[in-house]
């Protein structure tokens, strides 16, 4: 069994390097992934195929490229925090977290959150 470290490795390395078969062989066929918008729920893709359809979309656009920042896992959880760059400066981009389940060495779950512009009430 892959423990939770590893594939998320894998699965990021996937990603960036555009190899959707490898990205697919790491998502497990009852996967949710709930994307990151439209805020301010996301949108739910449920079972392996439609995770992996959008997760293609993404790496079919190869004006775009994924950083990941930091990676910390525990148990069958994990946390990756990246930067998705959409154009050559920070503010053609935007900075996210995802948060992981791994289950038998593949993504189960995944909830995708991010930095937007707009205004909360919170104190300056």
């Amino acid at each position: 069994m892959t423990g939770t470290a590893d594939t998320i490795d894998r699965f990021n390395t996937a990603f960036r390097l555009r190899d959707k078969d490898a990205m697919a062989a790491l998502v497990h066929d009852d996967c949710v992934m709930v994307a990151a918008q439209p805020a301010p729920d996301g949108a739910a893709f449920v079972g392996k195929d439609a995770c992996v359809a959008f997760w293609g979309e993404l790496m079919d656009d190869e004006s775009t490229t994924f950083e990941v920042q930091h990676v910390f896992s525990s148990g069958d959880w994990a946390a990756v925090r990246w930067r998705y760059r959409f154009g050559p400066t920070d503010a053609e981009s935007v900075l996210g977290v995802n948060v992981t389940r791994v289950s038998d060495g593949r993504v189960i779950e995944q909830l995708g959150y991010t930095k937007t512009p707009g205004g909360l009430p919170l104190p300056d």
